[in-house]
């Protein structure tokens, strides 16, 4: 597949787009792009890998929406990042690994994405935390790391974060790339694939 991102922006219900870059330099002429509060947050990251994941994601973010100038992202009272321009609100998701930062953007509907390095090792200790009693079968031939992602896209999508347990999020499969979320009342669907040797998850409300 050439460019995953377009199948799965054909899957989607709603609008959304993608972007999968390395993590660039803090380099003056980007961070010029960010807005006021923006550069305020910067200023509270300590380290130069923390600034770096920061500046190259709100400029992907930026380049997505079309509006380097007016668009910002800031976060609502439970820390969740959003986008917003003047006249509108966008909902965003990040993720990133030490080399490449993956960021999500839809002007109508949740998104939760994650990507991790696909030769991570995740220790077999591990594996209670992350798989679910019942579906054991469904995900007995996926890399632990691949697992990892999709459950946590699927948490990010909820926006619960460190709130709710790898385990608690029970699997189906549906095909080869796309999962379902099965034991909540609002279906959720995650895509599920490999680019630049990183698992790629992204999740959304069906």
């Amino acid at each position: 597949m050439s460019n995953p991102f377009s199948a799965i922006q054909e899957l989607l219900p709603f609008e959304a787009v993608f972007s999968l870059s390395e993590i660039g330099s803090v380099y003056s002429e980007a961070i010029n792009k960010l807005s006021t509060e923006e550069k305020r947050e910067l200023e509270t990251c300590k380290s130069l890998k923390r600034q770096r994941e920061f500046v190259t994601s709100r400029i992907i973010l930026k380049e997505l929406a079309g509006d380097e100038h007016k668009f910002e992202v800031l976060k609502d009272d439970l820390g969740q990042p959003f986008g917003k321009t003047d006249t509108q609100k966008f909902f965003i998701s990040i993720a990133h690994t030490d080399d490449f930062v993956l960021c999500g953007l839809s002007p109508n509907s949740p998104i939760g994405v994650d990507l991790e390095p696909a030769d991570r090792t995740v220790p077999d200790r591990l594996k209670q935390r992350i798989s679910h009693p019942k579906e054991s079968n469904v995900v007995s031939d996926i890399p632990l790391i691949r697992l990892w992602t999709i459950k946590e896209a699927y948490i990010k999508l909820r926006g619960q974060g460190l709130r709710m347990n790898m385990n608690e999020v029970q699997i189906r499969r549906e095909s080869d790339q796309i999962f379902a979320k099965i034991n909540n009342d609002k279906r959720a669907k995650i895509c599920s694939f490999r680019m630049e040797n990183n698992w790629l998850a992204v999740a959304y409300y069906q």
